[in-house]
Order: structure tokens, then C-alpha cells, then sequence
């Protein structure tokens, strides 16, 4: 019972200095979560799978809007911007491990290029090195657990501590997981307090 006291009191202190982890309302806004807005998984799947460029990308949506009698209005900025900003977090989603999109930031075609110079036919990937390939990343992707089996394990007392455990070491350094976060977004790492300083003006 003692080890359950601990971490009710550690769940409070925590609380009370995150207030992102306070318990939030069902209410919703009606807006569109990022993870659930299908251009933003195609845009993903564009350029980190099929190594399409920003502007193809961008005319392959507006042709998808328009058939949806929906504004055409996406640019090569606008893709860019949305695979920077929204990739993560649809990667995290998809549990998928180690995503960073600056890594597909600058991509150039895989067939046309290697080390600055033409790529010969028989330098290109074969199926074989494909298929290992495919299969390095799918061991790549976390696979997702058991709601219900984890929330049964979650409850013992030794789990629920230490995950009120893991849960305090993230607040005591949240401030600089979100200068990581924003240093992949605007390609600059700014000061931990600072981005807090900010914050709370908004």
C-alpha cells in the first residue's frame, strides 16, 4: 500500500506542475486531428515511400481535391511544410521508431543518383535488396499493444509505479523534448527556457 501512496502522491506533484496532464474534457473541437486527416498520411507516404518531390506531391493532391469538387490550393511549400510539422506525429501513431523528416527533407531519385554521380543499370537496387529493405523497416515499426490486456497490467502496483515514474522523468525534462521537437520543425535548437519564457506569454 505504500508503494500505491507513492505514486498517487508523485501522480499529484506531477499534475500540478504539467497541467497538459490533467485529465481532458470529451468535448471536442470539431477540428480534424492530425493523425486522422488522410492528405497528411499521403503526403508521408509520398515522400518517405514513393520519394516523390514537394511539387508532385502537391499537384497529386490538387487533383484529389478536385475531383472532390474541393479548392485546389496546395502548393509545394504547403506539402513541405505539413510532412515537417505532421510526420511525427502520424509516425508516432503509426508506432513506428527513429522517424525524422529531415531525413527526406533533400531526397533525390534513388535511380538517377549515387554519390553526386549517374547511377548505372546494374548499380540500381535488384528485388531482392528490395525485399530486404521492406523488411528491415517493418521490424523497425513498434508493434501496438493490447488495450485492454495493458490497462489489466498497468493496474498492478509495481507497473503503476513505474509508470508514474517514467511519466516524471518526461515532465523534469519536457522543456527540452520540446526544443528537440521544435529544433526538427524550424531546423533550430532553441533555449529550453526560453520556448517555457514563450509558452506561457501565448
Amino acid at each position: 500500500m505504500d508503494s500505491l501512496r507513492r505514486a498517487r502522491a508523485t501522480k499529484a506533484d506531477i499534475e500540478s506542475n504539467l497541467a497538459i496532464l490533467k485529465p481532458t474534457k470529451k468535448a471536442s473541437s470539431g477540428r480534424k486531428r492530425v493523425e486522422d486527416d488522410e492528405e497528411n498520411h499521403l503526403i508521408k507516404k509520398m515522400r518517405q515511400e514513393d520519394h516523390m518531390e514537394w511539387g508532385a506531391i502537391a499537384t497529386y493532391l490538387n487533383d484529389e481535391r478536385e475531383r472532390r469538387s474541393e479548392p485546389a490550393t496546395m502548393t509545394a511549400a504547403a506539402v513541405y511544410s505539413r510532412f515537417v510539422r505532421n510526420g511525427p506525429r502520424i509516425a508516432i501513431a503509426n508506432g513506428e521508431i527513429g522517424f525524422d523528416p529531415q531525413d527526406y527533407m533533400h531526397l533525390r531519385h534513388p535511380n538517377r543518383y549515387l554519390s553526386g554521380k549517374p547511377v548505372a543499370a546494374n548499380a540500381r537496387p535488384n528485388k531482392r535488396g528490395r525485399e530486404e529493405q521492406a523488411g528491415q523497416i517493418k521490424g523497425n515499426i513498434r508493434p501496438k499493444g493490447n488495450y485492454k490486456e495493458d490497462m489489466a497490467e498497468l493496474s498492478s502496483v509495481d507497473k503503476t509505479e513505474l509508470l508514474l515514474d517514467a511519466v516524471s522523468d518526461i515532465e523534469k525534462h519536457f522543456w527540452a523534448m520540446v526544443a528537440d521537437q521544435l529544433e526538427k520543425s524550424s531546423g533550430k535548437l532553441y533555449d529550453p527556457m526560453a520556448i517555457q519564457a514563450r509558452y506561457h506569454q501565448i
